[in-house]
């Protein structure tokens, strides 16, 4: 168990490095510019904005210290970098097995639920290493720039948690669709399109009175980090249904994987 994982993370780690540097990065810099910005005249720009604009930021007061650096861990940019980490951990074990990996690795004393036992553990390192850095350089952001002094670190810790948990979620999915399949691009591309599929409902929901009470069935729909972060607590409900998400998949892919010859 421990050479899979190991060699699953000899793998990944230069990508997974360097998105944690590229989410890290990002944050850094959007939470540096809060300096240069006036609540006053932000407030007023987003409240000119049509409902459409306005639900990108989830009803969050965006020229506040909170809202502005809350808002950063649900733009398309930081939900992408993690997507991406998440949904390519997730296929691993179908790349395994697409490409023979996994037929030579079972043909060890090695169990196939040892096997994506050791596969969900380095995925959920690796979503945890760029969620650390980008955590980081949001840390950076409110040491460094006085007008965001008003946001803790605790606070801050408080919002990544349920970000990470909401992306081992995406990328446990991705896992779940890839042990009922044998290629890594089928697992891609049903990974990706829970996420999007997801933060569609969520944004539907919030600007399409038709699809508000769609909206619970987002995974998107129960985080909220400006809310978190300016109160520096999630509700129950976040952790609870971010939570089942993850271990239920989870539990479901080892069930599957656990039945199923995974020769190619």
């Amino acid at each position: 168990m421990g050479v899979v994982f190991s060699l699953t993370m000899r793998r990944a780690i230069r990508r997974v490095l360097l998105l944690g540097v590229a989410l890290g990065a990002f944050l850094f810099l959007v939470g540096l510019s809060y300096s240069s910005v006036d609540e006053n005249q932000i407030r007023s720009l987003v409240e000119s904005l049509p409902p459409a604009l306005q639900a990108f930021v989830k009803g969050s007061d965006i020229a506040s210290p909170a809202g502005y650096l809350g808002s950063t861990f649900i733009h398309p940019i930081t939900l992408s970098i993690l997507a991406a980490t998440a949904i390519a951990a997730g296929a691993a074990p179908a790349r395994d097995v697409e490409h023979g990996v996994a037929e030579l690795v079972l043909s060890r004393p090695v169990t196939r639920t040892a096997w994506l036992g050791a596969e969900v553990i380095a995925m959920v390192v690796q979503v945890t290493i760029v969620a650390i850095m980008g955590f980081i350089g949001a840390l950076i952001a409110i040491t460094t720039v006085d007008a965001l002094a008003p946001v803790s670190v605790g606070n801050l810790a408080i919002t990544t948690l349920p970000l990470l948990i909401l992306f081992i979620g995406i990328g446990a999915i991705t896992m779940l669709a890839g042990s009922f399949s044998r290629t890594a691009a089928r697992a891609i591309g049903w990974g990706t399109a829970f996420a999007l599929v997801a933060y569609a409902l969520d944004y539907l929901a919030q600007v399409w009175g038709l699809a508000e009470p769609l909206g619970p069935l987002s995974v998107m729909h129960w985080y909220r980090p400006a809310t978190i972060l300016g109160s520096g607590s999630a509700p129950a409900s976040t952790w609870i249904v971010l939570s089942l998400v993850a271990v239920v998949a989870t539990a479901l892919a080892v069930a599957v994987t656990s039945r199923r010859e995974v020769a190619p």
